[in-house]
């Protein structure tokens, strides 16, 4: 996606601002502008698909790439202990996917 489209999406806000307010809050309920940004680099095939696997309830994450309906998912690097933490490693994958935009911690 291009960086005009970047900015339709996210309608004249400040992407550092949206990223800011995501990095404060990684789950729940945001910006009409944040979630759009959210649903659009969520919104992928299934096949290569980012997503958060938890491997133990309330304590563990994986980040994991998905291969298709009915097909066993990828095991990617990071384990992560803090729900938080693995939404912001996913967030900033899926910036990079889309926008090829490399975030900082």
């Amino acid at each position: 996606m291009a960086a005009k489209d970047l900015n339709a999406l996210i309608q004249g806000h400040d992407l550092a601002e949206l990223v800011a307010e995501f990095r404060a809050k990684t789950t729940g309920q945001h910006s009409p502008a944040l979630q759009r940004l959210i649903n659009h680099v969520r919104s992928e095939p299934m096949n290569g698909k980012l997503a958060l696997l938890c491997t133990r309830p309330h304590e563990e994450w994986r980040l994991v790439q998905m291969n298709g309906r009915g097909k066993p998912m990828t095991l990617l690097d990071g384990i992560f202990h803090d729900l938080d933490e693995a939404e912001w490693a996913i967030f900033k994958l899926r910036m990079k996917r889309h926008f090829d935009i490399d975030l900082k911690d």
